[in-house]
């Protein structure tokens, strides 16, 4: 007798599921952006189905059943098609699934009754378009199941460089290697590789002196070196950070003519005071910005804010330090916390600046609750919305503030005075035996936020802001009403990658 086929229909972060479970192994294919923990309130699969534009990653959890002990093995049956696929671990921190270790020789090691793995396909510039066939085969224990995906290559390319700049802070002091100044280098330069690579600019952090001064770097070398300049030319940088706590003014001035020379300087900023609050400290950002625009009027500083001042005539005045920072600070970077989840202050901010002056905004510690953001105890939505909201609300930059900061340089523990995982996206890959760095589910859901804000640029541009944003309206209204339904936002993924193909 035939048995009943039942089709099944999922659209998730990338993903269109389809088909029958064979019981062989008890197969689960979770949305990027749920919990592969909730796995139990899905139908098992076998199959499923991905979208991508050239330039982009797109992810599928894939959920078994085991026991403890056992040894799985998983392959990629598919080779050479110009799609690059990694499969990761997915591992929890404190609690929280969070790490995507790469697994070794294709082998799995349960250490639960229940595998999780994290399955990524990679297209680049040079991927021809059309459809793909791709199977996995998981086997051990005298089992075997295989997961059959189909890829859909559109005719779109994502841009190499980013239309946004997301500048991402790397705490230095946490990768310096204690005996030897080569290693340091090395891990400083993998680190900013691994960042460019999720299409987020890196710079070196360093708060000096137990102060908010602040000296940021992009370069894993000092300005002088010879590699530095190949460096910053990447493609892959919109933005990127020069020093000047550090610098002499004849190297201040040296290091602005040798970016100007090599057509840089516009890409460049200064960030070199984080978050001032009180009227002596917006003088000595004036003090420094003096310096530099004495030497190239047209260099950029960059400040982080998230209140007015809390002294002087202005005292508690957020929207004033667009006034009191004016030819001093030219991207004025603002904590999405201090917009209250009100659009209208994003507009204030907009109206308030002046020629050549920018607008970014950040995350840290705020907004919570149910606005979008980086943190461990949010949703995977939230994660995913980050850059929604910065489409929605226009501004011309995002920041984070750090990606490895530990409380302890030789520890995975998390800061006390912090929310779970703030500023923290990448864990050292020594904690999980790794030789790499290891990143997490949150690092891997703002990629695609930001792949989705270069889905809107690409639509803006072709069909104009008005309609692109009564596409997006089906994904996200404002900062507290977005989708909690991963076959919406693939249904929008698919209007727009099918509006691009016209």
């Amino acid at each position: 007798m035939q048995s009943t086929f039942l089709k099944h229909l999922l659209l998730t972060g990338g993903i269109l599921l389809l088909g029958s479970c064979q019981q062989s192994i008890e197969c689960y294919l979770v949305p990027s952006v749920d919990k592969a923990s909730d796995f139990h309130e899905l139908q098992p699969h076998n199959s499923a189905a991905l979208m991508l534009a050239r330039n982009e990653a797109e992810h599928i959890q894939l959920v078994f059943k085991g026991q403890i002990g056992e040894t799985y093995t998983i392959h990629r049956t598919t080779k050479d098609n110009g799609i690059q696929y990694s499969c990761r671990q997915i591992t929890p921190v404190y609690g929280f699934d969070d790490a995507l270790v790469p697994v070794e020789d294709d082998k799995i090691l349960l250490t639960d009754t229940i595998a999780k793995l994290w399955i990524t396909y990679r297209t680049t510039d040079k991927t021809v378009p059309g459809k793909y066939n791709e199977q996995l085969i998981i086997a051990g224990n005298g089992k075997q199941q295989k997961i059959k995906l189909d890829l859909h290559v559109y005719d779109v390319t994502l841009p190499t460089t980013p239309s946004i700049p997301a500048t991402f802070g790397i705490i230095e002091k946490n990768l310096i290697d204690s005996t030897s100044e080569e290693q340091t280098l090395k891990n400083k330069l993998e680190w900013a590789e691994l960042c460019l690579d999720y299409r987020m600019n890196p710079y070196f952090s360093t708060w000096l002196a137990n102060s908010m001064r602040h000296e940021a770097s992009s370069s894993p070398w000092k300005w002088d070196d010879s590699r530095t300049l190949a460096f910053l030319a990447d493609p892959r940088f919109n933005r990127f950070a020069i020093p000047y706590h550090s610098l002499s003014h004849d190297e201040l001035d040296g290091m602005l003519q040798s970016l100007e020379k090599h057509h840089l300087l516009d890409r460049a900023y200064f960030y070199l005071w984080d978050e001032p609050a009180y009227m002596n400290e917006y003088r000595l950002i004036g003090q420094y910005a003096r310096e530099i625009h004495s030497l190239k009027p047209e260099a950029k500083v960059l400040t982080t804010f998230y209140c007015g001042p809390k002294d002087g005539p202005y005292k508690d005045k957020l929207f004033s330090v667009f006034d009191l920072w004016q030819g001093d600070t030219q991207i004025f970077a603002m904590s999405a916390w201090a917009l209250q989840g009100n659009e209208a202050n994003a507009d204030t901010c907009r109206s308030l600046l002046k020629e050549n002056e920018e607008w970014w905004t950040y995350v840290c510690m705020g907004p919570g609750e149910n606005q979008p953001n980086l943190l461990l105890s949010m949703t995977g939505y939230q994660h995913r919305a980050v850059l929604w909201r910065s489409w929605k609300e226009r501004t011309t930059g995002f920041l984070y503030w750090a990606v490895n900061a530990y409380a302890e340089t030789d520890t995975l523990a998390f800061r006390k005075d912090l929310p779970e995982g703030d500023g923290i996206l990448i864990y050292p890959g020594r904690y999980f035996h790794c030789e790499h760095p290891v990143v997490s589910i949150r690092m891997e859901r703002w990629r695609d936020s930001m792949e989705d804000y270069e889905y809107l640029a690409l639509l803006e541009k072709k069909i104009g802001r008005a309609k692109s944003e009564t596409l997006v309206q089906s994904i996200y209204s404002n900062p507290n009403e977005f989708t909690q339904n991963s076959h919406e936002i693939e249904k929008f993924r698919e209007s727009v990658l099918e509006i691009l193909c016209q």
